[in-house]
């Protein structure tokens, strides 16, 4: 699969934002997104080279923590003193002083990571110190198409290049993206990473901020807060966008579940709803790309909809439903501005299969599974009272193992790895009557 180059390291989280001309410091920044956070569901610190989960009592204590608002908590982990920052997204070593990211997952599965080391005004660096944004004004695919190239030469350099650069699984980012594709229903469904590619900025991330800018200006600054969100398509449509931008939706590809003629993106924690839409290439990888996307405004728009447009200006998007939305859609006119590619996320999968209602999917799915019918109801019931927020994926899956798409052992390792085995344990012992 060919993809336009990209600069290898960029930020994973939010644009920066303008204040005055300029880019609001950092801890500005920070303070934003401690305010716009919900109560952390997970804590992750990067050592060793990855992502790892805090463990034991600290969770507990950080997350209180952070409810009452504070903005630094003490907490010990492994037998070590720490004083865990979330305003600066860092873990500070009591006795050493030495520093370590930190980063969350809300109880509604928006991610808070920090950015990459910053220079001057916010700027993004290179690992080798050249500047991030430079590289990307000369590679990216959006630069030649809107009249930004520098001419032949660039384009060259362009198809030399081939593909959107690809990060070593040592990377932090590569570590968070993986974890996030992995930690909601993939790996329950067998899927395997092959790859994971920075798609270049440039132009389109300077696009992508002046929207936020507007969006805040207009409707206040959580309506200019970028989330995370997954596209999913062709291997086709998924290569044209990271080269040149979104040329169409991906609604057609839902049929009667669409939510309107509109881009159709899922939250960070349903990546199987988009790669669903996504189709395998001639070597059976699949690709689905992370991406931030501005919602400024929402509203709801119900299933079979063809509109393709705000209902009126109070309005910037869509979701199929405010609380938990387990689609977001963005415009046509706005999706090339209120859309920003950031990781190509390539994938096998044993059996991949596209959701039900869409135009790639099966006319004879598999018979239920009467195991999953007779055993699983009552024990989804009580996990349901116990973390309401994670009820719509866990019934997804649900679905999908019913359909015969994921088998017992997958739905049951899903299970273990997103409800946890201590909600399980809880929910067996109560029907067991202990």
């Amino acid at each position: 699969m060919d993809f336009s180059s990209g600069d290898v390291k960029a930020a994973i989280m939010r644009p920066a934002v303008a204040v005055g001309g300029g880019v609001a410091p950092a801890l500005l920044q920070g303070w934003r997104e401690f305010r716009r956070s919900a109560a952390p569901a997970r804590f992750l610190c990067f050592q060793d080279g990855g992502w790892v989960d805090v463990a034991g009592e600290a969770v507990g204590q950080l997350r209180r923590a952070f409810q009452s608002g504070r903005a630094m908590a003490e907490a010990a982990c492994g037998g070590r003193a720490y004083l865990f920052d979330f305003l600066r997204m860092v873990r500070i070593d009591a006795v050493t002083g030495e520093e370590a990211p930190l980063g969350w997952i809300d109880d509604r599965g928006s991610c808070f990571f920090p950015a990459p080391d910053c220079g001057s005004g916010g700027r993004k660096r290179r690992r080798d110190d050249a500047p991030a944004e430079d590289e990307a004004e000369s590679s990216s695919g959006v630069d030649e198409r809107s009249g930004e190239s520098s001419g032949a030469a660039a384009a060259a350099k362009r198809r030399k290049a081939g593909a959107a650069a690809p990060l070593e699984e040592s990377d932090k980012y590569y570590q968070v993206v993986s974890k996030l594709f992995l930690s909601y229903g993939m790996a329950a469904r067998g899927a395997a990473i092959t790859a994971i590619r920075k798609v270049s900025g440039g132009a389109r991330a300077r696009a992508f901020q002046q929207q936020g800018q507007q969006l805040a200006a207009a409707h206040g600054a959580v309506a200019g807060t970028a989330k995370f969100a997954w596209y999913g398509a062709s291997t086709e449509d998924v290569a044209a966008v990271v080269e040149r931008g979104f040329a169409r939706t991906n609604a057609t590809r839902l049929g009667a579940r669409r939510h309107g003629d509109g881009l159709h993106l899922s939250p960070p924690q349903c990546p199987f709803s988009s790669a669903m839409l996504a189709k395998a290439d001639g070597n059976g990888e699949t690709h689905i790309v992370l991406c931030r996307v501005l919602m400024g405004r929402p509203e709801v728009v119900t299933a079979g909809s063809s509109q393709c447009r705000p209902s009126s200006g109070d309005y910037d998007s869509a979701v199929d439903k405010l609380e938990n939305p387990q689609w977001y859609v963005v415009w046509s006119k706005d999706m090339n501005a209120r859309v920003l590619p950031e990781y190509v996320v390539s994938f096998k999968c044993p059996k991949p299969q596209p959701i039900q209602g869409s135009s790639e999917a099966t006319s004879k799915p598999k018979k239920p599974s009467r195991v999953g019918r007779d055993m699983f109801p009552k024990l989804l019931a009580e996990i349901e009272l116990l973390v309401p927020d994670k009820c719509d994926l866990l019934q997804q899956c649900y679905s999908s193992f019913k359909m015969g798409q994921i088998k017992k052992d997958q739905f049951i390792r899903f299970l273990r790895n997103y409800i946890g085995d201590k909600v399980l344990t809880t929910v067996a012992r109560k029907l067991r009557g202990c």
